[in-house]
């Protein structure tokens, strides 16, 4: 194993097609986001399947219900409520907030080191809030915002209200919920908005887009049934999974202003967890495991970093041969990202599993004296 490879300290042994998943999901996001020099030179048919690249972020979306799904009915911590908190907070929070702050600084700076503005920036930022109001500047934060806001109700609901006993169709209510606010949300919307501005009005506000992560946490929570299935059965799920997520970008797309968008994250919510149950068992060989792995590893930092690598491609006038100037592009990307893992996310990962020990050992002491 190369010793500059992205390695994350005391992980739990790692599922390849999860990997296989999160790889595919940044790579689509890239490739929707790539610069717009580079993707209009391409033929139309690569273009064309570049513009749907944004249905990584709803990926992602399943795939992290499912992560954090299995977090939350795994076993449970002793010392109650309170143990059960802290622990899944400081998992998921040291993992997620030290670099996006950092990113954040980073656009905070942007007059300074760009010369312009960051443009809607605010304090609003710092507290997740900015998917309720018209983002211009770090727009892929809105999916942040989501995710971070379920990390705070996930478990207040499974450890607090009991929801880790509740029946499995339990935690497919809030995918008719949010369902059902689209619908609102749609039917309230004034005349005259363009396809693209009823989609953010759609997409962005958490409790409409609740579809993908409680589909991942339904996932976990039968994951001990499907993952008993025969592989025909699995394969299915996946080609059924994949025909649901083509059938849905061929007919829900196109008329995106009207109700595609409403039935739209739902279809692709259905479509990705079949695509999930397929690839969770999936075995790579070792030459194909390494790439892959480095990949999904840096996926969350490729999420924070393109935004800013992707202006200074088009502002900068950045260009060549359209393939040299997309491999550039997601070469850039990967490397920031690499940087940062090993300078950011790696110490914070380590601090947060020496935490997690401390606490440990807290109970044990607390146990021993009561003893």
């Amino acid at each position: 194993m190369d010793p500059l490879a992205v390695r994350e300290p005391a992980r739990a042994a790692r599922r390849d097609g999860l990997d296989v998943l999160r790889a595919v999901a940044i790579l689509s996001v890239l490739a929707f986001h790539a610069p717009a020099n580079a993707r209009e030179a391409l033929p139309s048919w690569v273009r064309t399947g570049f513009g749907q690249g944004w249905i990584g972020v709803d990926l992602f979306f399943v795939l992290s219900g499912y992560l954090i799904g299995r977090q939350v009915f795994g076993p449970e911590e002793p010392g109650g409520l309170g143990a059960n908190l802290r622990t899944f907070w400081t998992k998921r929070w040291m993992r997620t907030l030290p670099l996006y702050f950092l990113v954040l600084g980073a656009y905070a700076l942007k007059p300074w080191v760009f010369g312009t503005p960051f443009v809607g920036g605010g304090w609003h930022y710092a507290l997740f809030l900015q998917n309720f109001t018209d983002l211009r500047d770090f727009e892929q934060s809105w999916s942040l915002c989501v995710e971070e806001h379920f990390y705070l109700l996930l478990p207040l609901v499974a450890f607090g209200l009991g929801g880790r006993r509740w029946p499995a169709f339990a935690w497919l209510v809030p995918i008719a919920v949010s369902l059902l606010l689209r619908f609102f949300t749609r039917s309230t919307l004034p005349e005259g908005l363009t396809a693209s501005e009823i989609w953010v009005r759609l997409q962005w506000p958490t409790f409409q887009h609740m579809d993908g992560l409680c589909a991942g946490v339904f996932l976990a929570r039968t994951a001990p049934t499907w993952q008993r299935w025969p592989g025909r059965a699995l394969a299915l799920c996946g080609v059924l999974g994949l025909a649901t997520v083509v059938g849905m970008l061929g007919v829900c797309v196109p008329r995106i202003a009207e109700l595609g968008g409403v039935w739209l994250i739902t279809g692709l919510a259905v479509g990705f967890s079949g695509l999930l149950v397929a690839m969770e068992s999936l075995r790579l060989p070792a030459r194909v495991r390494w790439p892959v792995y480095q990949v999904s590893a840096l996926s969350y930092g490729a999420y924070l970093w393109f935004g800013p690598i992707v202006r200074v491609f088009e502002r900068r006038g950045i260009a060549g041969p359209p393939v040299l100037t997309l491999m550039a592009f997601l070469a850039a990307t990967l490397a920031v990202s690499w940087v940062t893992y090993r300078a950011v996310e790696l110490p914070c990962l380590r601090l947060r599993d020496r935490l997690l020990a401390r606490f440990t050992e807290a109970r044990r002491d607390v146990t021993a004296m009561g003893g």
